[in-house]
């Protein structure tokens, strides 16, 4: 760390942050210029702190920082960060964190390591599609949109991407009429992976290569103040303002309803998520994948302008 010094007038006070505070193994150094006229230039962490406590905290940052792909990445920054929620996934939240990654050519962002693996989603529509373009029917393993995504569209990705994309378990359970409008992002999150929260007939799950997000990964993307607000409320609450997987469009989502034959998932320009809204409609389409297990990053910083790259 190296310091900036813009006043003679300062006093030199040495010590040590490692094990006792941060408990970890390595010893970290802070040298402590007294003076208010110091900044503290971070150079292996990329951060600047002008004063001691900043240069403490930014530590702190560093140790417990989280590994994806091979990476440390803080749990915090200015527009967002990573957390791990109840069920041990690490998620990306905020209204624009670091979590651009290059993929086929094109920005895609990491949501974060859900089910064992990095789970990431393209930053931009591919157009406006049907979930179905049978109005009777709202079973995935049909869907004109499924098949899509996993044929053509699969087919057009890239040779060394495509690769990287790992076959999946995907879920669809969904909302049904008793609680559509009260599921919180673990209510979602639970109702997906529920048998028993599927229409008549429909299968609990898919094993698939593209899918769509889940409710609950856009629940969770707004970060843990919002765990307890229904996604049927994210519009009325501060929670899409927090939530960089809200795009101001109406898109589709993974889950089937449950309640009926025709209807699945949607999230509302507006930021709240719908329970059922009919398959024959047409509304943005957000691919979503898993990576394979052995891809990892191998440079970037995770912004729009120094995107991740995999390798």
């Amino acid at each position: 760390m190296k310091k900036i010094l813009k006043n003679k007038k300062i006093f030199v006070l040495g010590f040590i942050l490692g094990a006792l505070i941060f408990g970890t193994t390595g010893v970290l150094a802070v040298t402590y210029y007294a003076s208010k006229d110091v900044t503290y230039d971070n150079t292996e962490s990329g951060m600047t702190s002008e004063n001691v406590q900043d240069a403490i905290d930014e530590l702190y940052q560093l140790a417990n920082a989280v590994e994806i792909g091979g990476i440390k990445v803080p749990p915090i920054t200015a527009n967002g960060g990573v957390y791990t929620d109840e069920h041990g996934d690490i998620r990306y939240y905020g209204a624009n964190p670091n979590n651009y990654v290059t993929f086929n050519n094109e920005l895609w962002r990491i949501m974060g390591v859900i089910d064992g693996k990095i789970k990431i989603i393209r930053d931009a529509s591919i157009g406006d599609m049907q979930w179905h373009s049978s109005y009777s029917s709202n079973n995935w393993n049909n869907s004109s949109l499924k098949s899509y995504l996993n044929g053509e569209y699969y087919n057009s990705i890239e040779e060394v991407s495509r690769n990287m994309i790992a076959s999946e378990t995907y879920y669809l359970g969904g909302a049904t009429s008793s609680n559509y409008d009260t599921l919180t992002a673990s209510g979602w999150y639970n109702a997906e992976r529920d048998s028993t929260q599927v229409y008549s007939g429909n299968p609990t799950s898919t094993t698939q290569y593209i899918g769509l997000m889940y409710p609950s990964d856009y629940g969770y993307a707004a970060g843990e103040s919002c765990l307890s607000t229904a996604l049927y409320s994210y519009s009325s609450s501060s929670c899409y303002n927090t939530d960089y997987l809200h795009k101001g469009v109406r898109q589709w989502l993974q889950a089937p309803y449950a309640s009926g034959y025709n209807n699945a998932a949607l999230l509302n320009g507006s930021g709240s998520v719908r329970g059922s809204n009919t398959v024959t409609t047409s509304d943005a389409v957000f691919p979503v994948l898993y990576l394979e297990s052995q891809t990892m990053i191998t440079s970037g910083e995770g912004s729009s302008d120094s995107p991740f790259v995999l390798g």
